[in-house]
């Protein structure tokens, strides 16, 4: 054995070259700095990494594309998880729609200031200078038309930073007729924007505004429409929580329940909230009190919703009319009855669609058939 070197250091040296010794000097600087990082600047380093991964898988996934109910929760869940910086260099629009027929991809891109027409939401019942773009929960809402297929849809805008999965889940996951049909959501310049199924009649809190309290038939048909979609959603465990004249929306044929951001669905028989959800005029006394409600909340803001409808004011706020009986007093007695069961005191709101047939009955048979039937004699 040759003994020529005194010290490891000078047979290390003798056996390695100048690059390998310069490359483990830097490594060793390396790990010396790191390990002088507070851990603050170690989070810091982290989430910068994060960012840039982040922004790298997004735009790795960029572009629109045709997609499921899947695909477009995946998506969602997607943008509601990343973080907004890493979001703010997309160098195109991503997106999934759900709807072939309503809405054409171009090339595997859909450019909303081209292949889409936005323009402020103009209503039926909105009188001139009153506003024209109404505002939803953290977005606004507007009319608008695929330049392709000429199809006419509602397209609300929520800014990135306020934008919930939730926002999308339930209006995605269940159909129904009484439900706004959503056709797909797309990211881009910092906004969010769902589009969806197009009410060109309005809200009913709109055509209050603008024609005053509705006639009984009106009332009778929106709250028949209302109930179809509650007890759909209802029989899934899911309440909806914001029931009130502005997430009604009107068209020619039907009405369709909207905004779900607030919904939520029930894996047990009573939902205690972390907070209020809904509207204070709307909400029922068990969902003030935060003691645990269930699916009849719903029912409770339909019942203020009507008296809305019959006294062009919300809940509560009259509460000492100028004359002197209120003018809820003379509404047909089939919609008292209907407002009546609607408010009744947790636990005993048992009314549902299934039970309000009757009621719907009578009406026709003393307001419209009876009256027809004297005047033919």
């Amino acid at each position: 054995m040759d003994y020529r070197y005194e010290t490891g250091l000078e047979l290390l040296l003798a056996h390695m070259n100048v690059e390998d010794i310069i490359n483990a000097a830097e490594m060793l600087h390396q790990l010396e700095e790191e390990g002088s990082l507070s851990q603050e600047e170690m989070g810091e380093r982290e989430e910068a990494g994060l960012v840039d991964e982040q922004k790298d898988y997004a735009n790795e996934i960029g572009g629109v594309q045709y997609g499921t109910v899947t695909d477009l929760l995946s998506f969602v869940n997607f943008l509601s998880n990343m973080q907004t910086s890493a979001l703010q260099h997309l160098s195109k629009e991503m997106g999934v729609l759900l709807s072939k027929k309503d809405m054409a991809i171009r090339k595997g891109r859909y450019q909303v200031s081209m292949d889409v027409l936005l323009f402020p939401w103009k209503l039926t019942y909105k009188n001139p200078g009153s506003g024209l773009v109404p505002k939803g929960s953290f977005g606004k809402v507007h009319l608008a038309q695929d330049t392709m297929t000429r199809k006419r849809m509602a397209c609300k805008l929520i800014p990135i930073e306020n934008f919930k999965a939730a926002d999308v889940e339930f209006q995605a996951r269940f159909r129904h007729e009484n439900i706004a049909e959503l056709y797909g959501a797309m990211f881009w310049d910092h906004n969010v924007h769902l589009f969806m199924e197009a009410g060109e009649g309005g809200s009913v809190l709109e055509k209050l505004d603008s024609c005053g309290p509705m006639r009984e038939f009106e009332i009778i048909w929106v709250a028949k429409q209302v109930l179809r979609g509650l007890e759909y959603l209802h029989s899934h465990n899911v309440i909806h929580h914001d029931i009130k004249p502005s997430n009604i929306v009107l068209m020619s044929d039907k009405a369709v329940l909207v905004d779900f951001g607030l919904t939520v669905q029930m894996t047990e028989d009573i939902y205690i909230p972390r907070d209020l959800r809904g509207t204070e005029m709307y909400m029922s006394p068990e969902l003030v009190l935060c003691r645990g409600h269930n699916t009849k909340t719903d029912i409770y803001s339909l019942g203020t919703t009507i008296i809305h409808m019959q006294t062009g004011s919300p809940p509560w706020v009259r509460r000492y009319p100028r004359t002197a009986y209120p003018s809820y007093l003379y509404i047909v007695s089939s919609a008292l009855y209907l407002a009546v069961f609607s408010l009744f005191i947790h636990p005993h709101r048992n009314i549902l669609w299934s039970q309000m047939k009757h009621l719907f009955f009578i009406y026709l048979l003393h307001e419209l058939i009876l009256p027809t039937v004297e005047l033919a004699t």
